[in-house]
């Protein structure tokens, strides 16, 4: 019984990266990646799962960079999310109670 190399059976990909080419072979996972976008600003994402303890904006009004949005408990640590730029709030998806995942939208801004 002969034994085949696992590598014979791949294909070797080229890979250009500053326009110099490599030779390479991808795993599975790199190949079946997301592919890479440039995330919305407008939308406030949650970098943690966590429930919402305090929101302190509501639909419609105008806020300042730095201004407090909201805090939401996780891993037994109060957070705080601010304002990174100047502002309407389109909506609030975060309700005072309410668990939420990780990357779930708790803020929507014009």
């Amino acid at each position: 019984m002969q034994t085949k190399d696992k590598d014979e059976k791949k294909e070797f990909k080229t890979l250009d990266i500053n326009e110099t080419k490599y030779q390479t072979l991808f795993t599975t996972k790199f190949e079946n990646r997301k592919p890479w976008q440039k995330a919305d600003e407008r939308k406030i994402l949650a970098y943690l799962p966590g429930t919402t303890v305090k929101v302190s904006v509501k639909k419609g009004d105008k806020v300042k960079a730095g201004q407090l949005l909201l805090v939401f408990e996780a891993m037994k640590m109060m957070n705080t999310v601010k304002a990174v730029s100047d502002g309407v709030v389109k909506e609030v998806y975060a309700k005072p109670g309410e668990a939420f995942p990780k990357n779930f939208v708790v803020l929507e801004m014009e």
